[in-house]
């Protein structure tokens, strides 16, 4: 355990004290377990290389349920700092005894609008249905649970690890050993939104670290995302997120949207690239790219790279209207918009719907600037 009473009664958090007062307390038998009152004594620190901790002198408290890993006691350390930064105005505590429900919180936050957290670090097996007894009763007691698994069972198949994705739509593990400690985010995809990922072509900010895959049993399809335990939000509510998971899901959701419309708009292009292209080269090139295509869809397609249709042969109009959008578009490539990354950008626009017919005008509009003189 991290925390243990010392000789006026008070909490004293093991690496929050100096190791030379602890030791001589130890030595005093001046430490003492918060739930059984028994005395504890000091182990492990960094001349044992282990997390600095309190253990009972004999047997066992009767509060434990489980021999404590170096895993475990590290993780809750870790834990620990993590949410006082993420609430530097909230009370964290290690270790809380809770009177209702019973337990003994790992961490536990209270929030000064008496809002409560406690955060479980599970790195041993655990039943499904002690896994619902214990959710069940924080509930009761109106205190939010937040599961963090260790990374030791991030490739079981397990019912409560199924059963916490239900209830919270997230898996979270994480490895306290390593520095910085590592965390895994895990989330069920459906089969569409899973495909709609696939034809996607991610940015090379997220192609590392976000990536299909991961046991979410009955739910669908597992997307993982690996990030340090500090990349990771969690809010008051205790819902713990990412930035690149919202910017990916904020992206699928726009991408539905652009399927299923009647035609391409604008703002919702723009909305969709806002993260992968710059806004220059939606201003000044997609822009009136998509104004010049609205205004008339079928020109290039009437046009034919200049030899018309069998139904109707290449009208003057048409034809001065292409070398203008051409010369237009050389200008551009003067001025730092090359055909090359006009190219890479028709990459990033989903060919989907509506959207798929104006990735090809673009293609084709950036072949005739090339070869028509």
């Amino acid at each position: 355990m991290l925390v243990a009473y010392g000789p006026d009664g008070q909490p004293v958090v093991a690496d929050e004290r100096a190791l030379s007062q602890l030791q001589e307390w130890s030595q005093q038998r001046q430490l003492f377990c918060p739930n059984c009152r028994a005395v504890l004594h000091l182990r492990g620190g960094p001349a044992r290389r282990t997390q600095l901790h309190f253990a009972h002198r004999k047997g066992e408290c009767p509060w434990s349920t489980e021999e404590e890993s170096e895993r475990h006691m590290r993780g809750k350390a870790t834990l620990a700092a993590w949410l006082s930064q993420q609430f530097p105005a909230a009370r964290v505590t290690l270790e809380e005894r809770l009177p209702e429900p019973n337990r003994i919180a790992d961490v536990f936050v209270k929030h000064a609008d008496g809002r409560q957290l406690a955060v479980e670090f599970q790195c041993a097996p655990l039943e499904l249905e002690e896994w619902q007894r214990r959710h069940l009763a924080y509930q009761q007691a109106g205190i939010t649970d937040l599961w963090i698994i260790g990374s030791n069972r991030r490739d079981k198949q397990e019912a409560f690890q199924e059963a916490i994705l239900e209830v919270s739509g997230t898996l979270v593990f994480l490895d306290p050993l390593l520095t910085p400690a590592r965390a895994w985010l895990r989330w069920p995809l459906s089969a569409q939104a899973l495909q709609a990922w696939q034809e996607e072509r991610p940015s090379s900010a997220q192609a590392p670290s976000l990536s299909t895959g991961g046991w979410v049993g009955r739910l669908g399809y597992g997307m993982t995302l690996s990030t340090t335990l500090g990349e990771l939000r969690l809010n008051e509510e205790g819902t713990i997120n990412h930035p690149l998971r919202l910017e990916h899901e904020r992206r699928l959701r726009l991408r539905h949207l652009m399927t299923f419309a009647d035609s391409v708009d604008e703002d919702l292009l723009a909305a969709y690239l806002y993260n992968t292209v710059s806004a220059e080269m939606i201003q000044r090139v997609l822009r009136p790219l998509l104004r010049a295509y609205r205004s008339d869809p079928d020109l290039l397609r009437r046009y034919n790279y200049g030899r018309g249709t069998p139904e109707q042969p290449v009208r003057e109009a048409d034809r001065q209207r292409v070398a203008r959008a051409c010369s237009w578009l050389r200008q551009l490539a003067r001025q730092g918009f090359p055909p090359a990354r006009l190219r890479e950008v028709t990459q990033e626009i989903p060919f989907v719907g509506p959207y798929a017919a104006f990735v090809r005008y673009i293609e084709m509009l950036v072949t005739l600037a090339q070869t028509h003189r």
